[in-house]
């Protein structure tokens, strides 16, 4: 009897347990290279480039996964500057069509350091959101 007075405390606690084993995961590419992975969890440490490893025709692909896609809804990538000026967007964006930029697009050689954050939009209808991904900051030595 106490067996069974445990397993349904087991099964009624359970029920009300939400399991989160499924987040999204996007993977950073320098150069066809990937050089960050992250996900929902993880701590989103800025990507940090150096101006002067910056080489003409260089590029950063952003590859998201996401646990739950919508197959009607626009996606985009964002990648806004500090003063909220938007610099380039995609649509439908996700591991299958992955989104590539120039790194020339983040150079500002007038500053020591320019940093960006790169979101991750989503709009289905009415519904719009968006998550931060992460964020790139641009040294000047």
């Amino acid at each position: 009897m106490k067996k069974l007075k445990i397993l349904i405390a087991f099964f009624l606690i359970s029920s009300f347990c939400k399991a989160s084993d499924t987040i999204n995961v996007w993977h950073v590419f320098y150069n066809k290279i990937k050089i960050k992975e992250y996900n929902g969890y993880t701590n989103k440490s800025p990507l940090i480039l150096k101006a002067s490893d910056y080489k003409i025709g260089d590029s950063i692909t952003v590859k998201y996964y996401s646990d739950t896609p919508c197959h009607d809804c626009l996606t985009g990538i964002m990648l806004k500057s500090k003063d909220n000026k938007v610099t380039m967007a995609g649509k439908n964006i996700g591991s299958r069509n992955p989104i590539t930029f120039p790194v020339m697009f983040l150079m500002d050689p007038k500053r020591k350091r320019t940093s960006f954050q790169v979101l991750y939009l989503n709009s289905n209808g009415n519904k719009a959101s968006s998550e931060e991904l992460f964020e790139i900051e641009v040294v000047y030595e």
